[in-house]
């Protein structure tokens, strides 16, 4: 099993996520969603849910959770990679 690795986010990229978070929160969107969305619009290429998780700094089942939801909204989709 590989380590975890952990996306470097720009100091711009750490504020706009953890603004999407607090957004989300008075849109009445749990927190991690709106994070774990965030993390995604921002990314150039599909990010793994261990990625997610380590670098937003959550529980692996919170990111699950959060995929499973904003797939259901259509908002994201499952890709699959090689080796992952």
């Amino acid at each position: 099993m590989s380590e975890r690795t952990k996306t470097p986010l720009t100091p711009v990229a750490q504020k706009f996520i953890l603004h999407w978070g607090e957004m989300g929160t008075r849109w009445g969107i749990n927190r991690t969603v709106a994070q774990v969305h965030a993390l995604l619009f921002l990314s150039p290429r599909p990010v793994p849910a261990d990625e997610i998780s380590s670098t937003l700094a959550v529980a692996r089942s919170n990111v699950s959770t959060s995929l499973k939801e904003l797939q259901g909204w259509g908002i994201v989709k499952l890709v699959h990679i090689m080796g992952d």
